[in-house]
């Protein structure tokens, strides 16, 4: 499978975090499963809601969550951000 290493930065928690994203998921796909995973490393103190997207963090372009992640060329390195 192939994958892209993204460094996420989690604005309300105040740390980032490289990650390997499969570039044959959707954006909302990735979102979800990046959220559960933070939760789930958190203990719950990290919820985010159902409304969660996933932005360049440069730019502040919002994704579209029905695209998949292959079409955002993202590279190694690529800064994303989880608001």
């Amino acid at each position: 499978m192939s994958k892209v290493m993204v460094q996420l930065d989690i604005p309300v928690t105040g740390h980032n975090y490289d990650i390997l994203l499969p570039r044959t998921i959707s954006v909302g796909q990735a979102t979800k499963l990046i959220a559960s995973f933070f939760t789930g490393m958190t203990g719950g103190a990290y919820m985010p809601d159902k409304d969660a997207v996933l932005c360049d963090l440069e730019s502040g372009t919002i994704y579209d969550v029905n695209s998949p992640v292959e079409s955002l060329h993202l590279k190694n390195g690529s800064k994303l951000m989880l608001i």
